[in-house]
């Protein structure tokens, strides 16, 4: 079920980080500080499911989490100008 949730979660949290960047390109440093604490949360939860809360993952949940942990973090430092 993990697995299922990761693969939903990955690109619908990938096209709504990118709308909301697009949103704040003229904004203040304030929202944009929220952006990347958004995305570095959106990139740190699933891994700490995994390693805490979670008794026996696959490798299937493994590699998606790895995935999402460096995803997020790349989509969330790219400018809002792009």
């Amino acid at each position: 079920m993990f697995e299922i949730i990761m693969l939903a979660y990955l690109p619908i949290g990938t096209f709504f980080l990118n709308k909301w960047r697009k949103r704040i390109y003229s904004s203040n440093g304030e929202r944009r500080g929220l952006y990347l604490l958004v995305s570095s949360a959106m990139a740190a939860l699933p891994f700490i499911y995994v390693s805490s809360i979670q008794v026996e993952a696959s490798a299937l949940g493994v590699v998606l989490v790895g995935i999402g942990l460096f995803w997020f973090a790349i989509v969330g430092s790219r400018s809002s100008a792009t």
